[in-house]
């Protein structure tokens, strides 16, 4: 299942989609951990040329466009997640359904000042393509910015057979639906994560291991002294050498 054509985690995503569109924003985790993180690093915006990979339901499309970004293309690769995106998008963003571990052809070459990717080439065995097809659709100086699961929270959570290498696994999701839903991934660990962005060409300005927002600690403060003491997620920032 893991090996054919068919992205790994497309069926769970399209179960997921509308209760992760609702309740990721106010999730410990999402909203109060890796969006503000994402969109602290980011930075400014105002007036450039953005792609969103795997725009999931369009939180940080919506966000760059309403931070001033001259134009947003994205892509994902759920038809549903498609279609919350383009609806909390409007008529400001161009969104497509594309697998980002295939090329994208309808993309134009040196057209984007930044590429950014929230937690979506996690799913991507190969990380070859997508990251050439970013240095492909930059210019030259281009930035990239993207997070994926930390390491260390990875391998807790998935369970892989060996903290080395990349490795398919499986995890039940159950904060989203009311059923559980079993998400494919794969574990990749830290050498897997920065040598293949350092192969395409990038240069890696910063790496950031994400900690939550203060705000959390009222709310559930279980899940602050959790995620402020053990790595969730870890944000590349990189630059086109």
């Amino acid at each position: 299942m893991a090996e054919d054509d068919r992205p790994i985690a497309l069926d769970a995503y399209e179960k997921l989609a509308e209760g992760y569109a609702a309740k990721a924003p106010a999730k410990a985790e999402n909203g109060y951990n890796e969006h503000p993180a994402m969109r602290r690093v980011i930075g400014d915006v105002a007036g450039l040329r953005v792609f969103d990979a795997g725009c999931g339901p369009g939180f940080l499309t919506r966000d760059l466009l309403d931070k001033g970004a001259a134009f947003l293309a994205a892509v994902d690769v759920s038809p549903a997640m498609v279609r919350l995106a383009t609806a909390r998008a409007g008529e400001g963003a161009d969104i497509h359904l594309a697998d980002l571990a295939k090329p994208m052809p309808f993309l134009e070459t040196d057209d984007f000042d930044l590429v950014v990717s929230s937690l979506a080439i996690d799913y991507v065995r190969d990380w070859r393509t997508p990251l050439s097809e970013f240095v492909r659709i930059l210019r030259p100086g281009g930035r990239l910015v993207f997070s994926v699961q930390h390491p260390t929270a990875s391998y807790e959570w998935l369970k892989p057979p060996s903290a080395f290498g990349v490795h398919y696994c499986e995890v039940k999701w159950t904060s989203f639906t009311d059923q559980p839903v079993t998400v494919p991934d794969y574990y990749r660990s830290f050498e897997e994560i920065v040598n293949p962005v350092l192969a395409a060409g990038f240069r890696i300005a910063r790496i950031e291991e994400t900690r939550p927002l203060p705000e959390l600690q009222a709310i559930n403060p279980y899940k602050f002294h959790r995620n402020d003491t053990f790595p969730t997620f870890m944000i590349i920032d990189a630059q086109l050498s």
